[in-house]
């Protein structure tokens, strides 16, 4: 039985000969209270890993780590051969040592392992998801459709009849068939049955004439993710498999619910079912769920994030559909802003939404609809804005004419609380009702935002309202909260990434709302450097999954979901990687400082 747990990073990447020999040369060595088992100016001749104690990090007076059972120091002064810090037993320690020779040559070795070595950061954060993802068998994220195979497609030509598809999907067993008519392929399936009885068509009626000839198809190296996804948003039961561009297989929700656990399509598809509120309250629940089994596979934050709102979407079309009449819905845009809006916001919080009216329309029962539409989001568990970003407000229930007059007075008296406002909207997203009420007002934005400077350094000002939590020697700033000292993940990491980002796609007028879209488009037109956008990106996503582990922790203690992370209780890779994500969100806004000359305001 080995003396060392190879079940923890970046030690789980090793192979069986490497693990033999990293064991035989490791030693155990104790030190007592308040040795210095590192200190500055001192030759780095070992990697040690705690078994036992607690050690502390000090830079100077101040303490800026502090290491636990199985956590590793200090792999950066091993490579430089030296430290700045000095590393002081806090409790008697018991700790493996690790050669220095040894673990560089498996660096050298096993490129996996070396990662945590010497990797950029981007690389750092891409070999710490891929780590995750060896852990589990294969999940939602890694799997493709080739995995779970497909059935193969009956197809039969045009100019065969309804009868004919009847009798090939009874003798095969299937629910559809492809239809091949001179160039086009389309597919036929027993929901067109039902189109064909209520429109008195004869059995003889050709293929061709009531086939669906626009296809959703998904290539069969596609991630099994997007196609779930596909199904999830166009609510369709099946897609057309094809490789190299030819129809190899049909692909059904039921293969995909019966290669994985969870039940999101059928989640969604109860929600185009639900017929009361209660039933709407349920569905809600069982989102969150789902985003602990998922999270728990490995699917990760930002994937997460788009899955989340694609069944947000859902549900709070099918709310506002609930308590609206007909005529309602049709006269008005329902939209959410903020995080919900960029598809980043995972588990509940507060209600980020508005209603845009068309011109002329009003109702005097509206109010009172918007009312019922708030209180029912805050049942559902989305806890009312604390500023009052709600339909509910009438500030935030408009006409096109009045939002567009409102945009504009936001553009041109930009205090704080308009930069506020507008940088909300900027995210918006339309869940209900006429999109194009919507359009309308982005029209109108577009229109006002001329080319000043000035503007756009007075709205990317506020990525300079929190500062970011990492010191001079890359410690961890933090602060007493509940007798534990903790760092805010949104203020010191999330919102510098996403606002910032926001700004320079304001500014170059992308229509993308998703940050890691946004930042691809910025590299694509030369508004980042290509590496930059990478390591922002890998940066962001790190710490959404960080706050999303942390928020289901909370709330599996039963206390609501936070964004703030306490330091010592995480793993020192975990650790490491929050200073370097942290890091690059100084990187990040030294570049935004320079672009919008933050510095003269």
């Amino acid at each position: 039985m080995s003396r060392f747990d190879f079940s923890h990073p970046p030690f789980d990447t090793l192979s069986a000969a490497e693990r033999d020999t990293l064991e035989a040369n490791a030693d155990i060595v104790f030190f007592d209270d308040e040795s210095v088992i590192l200190g500055p100016g001192q030759l780095v001749e070992a990697l040690y890993v705690v078994i036992k104690g607690l050690v502390r990090e000090m830079a100077g007076d101040e303490v800026i780590a502090v290491y636990r059972e199985r956590d590793t120091f200090d792999a950066r002064a091993l490579v430089a051969s030296g430290t700045t810090h000095r590393f002081v037993v806090h409790e008697e320690a018991l700790v493996f040592s690790l050669p220095r020779t040894v673990v560089l040559q498996l660096t050298e070795r096993n490129p996996r392992f070396g990662a945590f070595f010497y990797a950029s950061v981007s690389q750092k954060f891409g070999a710490l998801a891929e780590r995750a993802g060896s852990r589990e068998l294969q999940t939602l994220l890694t799997a493709t459709v080739r995995d779970v195979g497909s059935r193969v497609p009956v197809t039969l030509l045009g100019h065969q009849t309804v009868r004919d598809a009847a009798a090939a999907m009874k003798a095969q067993r299937v629910k559809s068939v492809l239809v091949r008519h001179e160039d086009r392929l389309g597919i036929f399936t027993t929901t067109d049955f039902r189109d064909i009885l209520l429109g008195d068509l004869p059995s003889s009626t050709p293929l061709a004439s009531v086939a669906q000839f626009a296809l959703l198809t998904v290539d069969i190296d596609d991630y099994l993710f997007n196609a779930l996804l596909t199904m999830t948003r166009r609510n369709i039961r099946r897609l057309v498999v094809t490789e190299r561009g030819e129809a190899v297989g049909m692909l059904s929700q039921v293969d995909i619910l019966s290669y994985f656990s969870n039940h999101s399509h059928l989640i969604a598809q109860r929600l185009e079912r639900a017929s009361s509120l209660d039933e709407l309250a349920e569905i809600a629940g069982q989102i969150t769920r789902l985003v602990r089994i998922l999270s728990s596979h490995g699917v990760k934050a930002p994937q997460l994030g788009r899955l989340v709102q694609t069944l947000n979407t859902r549900l709070f079309e099918r709310t506002w559909k609930l308590i609206a009449p007909a005529d309602v819905v049709a006269n008005t845009c329902l939209v959410v802003m903020g995080s919900e809006g960029r598809g980043e916001q995972i588990l509940k919080t507060d209600q980020d939404n508005a209603l845009i009216l068309r011109n002329g329309f009003s109702l005097p029962q509206l109010p009172g609809l918007a009312e019922a539409f708030s209180a029912a989001l805050e049942r559902f568990g989305y806890p009312p804005c604390a500023g009052g970003i709600m339909i509910s407000r009438p500030a935030w229930r408009q006409t096109v004419v009045d939002f567009s007059r409102t945009l504009q007075g936001w553009v041109d008296r930009p205090d704080g609380e308009a930069l506020m406002n507008l940088a909300i909207f900027v995210d918006a997203e339309a869940v209900a009702g006429d999109a194009s009420l919507l359009h309308a007002c982005r029209s109108t934005l577009r229109a006002a935002l001329v080319d000043d400077p000035s503007f756009y350094a007075r709205f990317a000002r506020a990525v300079e309202q929190f500062d970011t939590p990492l010191g001079l020697f890359a410690q961890l700033l933090t602060q007493e909260r509940e007798g534990q000292a903790m760092l805010d993940l949104k203020k010191g990491g999330i919102f510098p990434i996403v606002h910032g980002v926001r700004a320079l796609a304001l500014e170059k007028g992308l229509t993308e709302n998703n940050t890691f879209d946004r930042l691809d488009k910025l590299a694509t037109c030369g508004a980042l450097e290509r590496e930059l956008a990478s390591d922002v990106g890998e940066a962001l996503g790190f710490l959404l999954q960080l706050r999303l582990e942390q928020g289901l922790e909370e709330m599996a203690a039963g206390r609501a979901a936070t964004s703030r992370v306490a330091p010592a209780r995480l793993s020192t890779l975990e650790r490491d990687l929050l200073k370097d994500a942290l890091a690059v969100v100084k990187r990040f806004r030294t570049l935004l400082r320079h672009h919008f000359r933050l510095g003269n305001f």
